[in-house]
């Protein structure tokens, strides 16, 4: 699990990260998590079921164009929640979640720095 906690490291680097987690949204349990999260496993269930939801809603997806949810962020006035899908070759249904502090954080760099922390799992 280096390469997990690795990634999980690179996420928490992100200014205005408050708890990131590698998640398994079929079944809502964290693989790995860190940062003040106030319940880890209740954060996870929490995540994975809004994950779930988008994922299987018809209003979300266009099955019939190929475009498939890759993102969801979630926006509140104290904080935002950032969930990427990871593509695996196992087909495994993963999830990276950031919380990030609506002050400190910059919705636009986390993006782009969970997705270069996610290339490098799948690469390492």
């Amino acid at each position: 699990m280096p390469a997990i906690e690795d990634c999980l490291t690179s996420v928490m680097a992100i200014p205005g990260a408050r708890s990131a987690g590698l998640l398994d949204f079929a079944t809502g349990l964290a693989i790995a998590s860190v940062g003040l999260a106030r319940d880890a496993a209740e954060q996870a269930a929490g995540a994975s079921e809004l994950v779930r939801a988008v994922v299987t809603s018809p209003v979300f997806t266009s099955a019939g164009t190929g475009d498939e949810i890759d993102e969801i962020t979630v926006s509140g006035t104290a904080g935002h929640h950032l969930l990427a899908l990871v593509t695996t070759a196992t087909d495994a249904r993963l999830c990276l979640h950031l919380a990030l502090d609506a002050e400190r954080g910059n919705i636009a760099l986390a993006r782009h720095r969970m997705r270069d922390a996610l290339r490098d799992l799948a690469v390492g």
